[in-house]
């Protein structure tokens, strides 16, 4: 019967025991930090991705640099481009084909 709980048996149960404690707390903490994320992801659900917008912001100044630019006629571009932010800032285009079509324009500037 003292062969039983021997040593190597006794670690073994310890480091089980422990290691269920440890992946214990892992799983709570991994369930309260989801549900923090769960909230914030749906607070930020309607936010426009700021990195987009910034993006967007910069092919602007791009293209009126481009536009300013005299050794070429840039006025298609140019009624483009304010059509395209007038219609931006009315909201009758979204963030994400707003990008697209400056970036057919930066193409059409190349």
């Amino acid at each position: 019967m003292n062969e039983i709980f021997t040593t190597s048996t006794i670690n073994f149960f310890y480091f089980m025991v422990a290691g269920s404690a440890i992946v214990y707390l892992i799983l709570k903490f991994d369930k309260a930090n989801r549900k923090k994320l769960n909230k914030v992801m749906i607070e930020a659900k309607d936010v426009e991705p700021m990195l987009m917008r910034k993006s967007a912001r910069q092919k602007i100044h791009t293209l009126k640099m481009a536009c300013s630019d005299e050794k070429i006629d840039r006025t298609l571009v140019e009624k483009q481009l304010d059509q395209l932010v007038a219609d931006y800032d009315k909201g009758h285009i979204s963030l994400p084909d707003y990008c697209n079509k400056l970036n057919r324009l930066l193409a059409m500037t190349a």
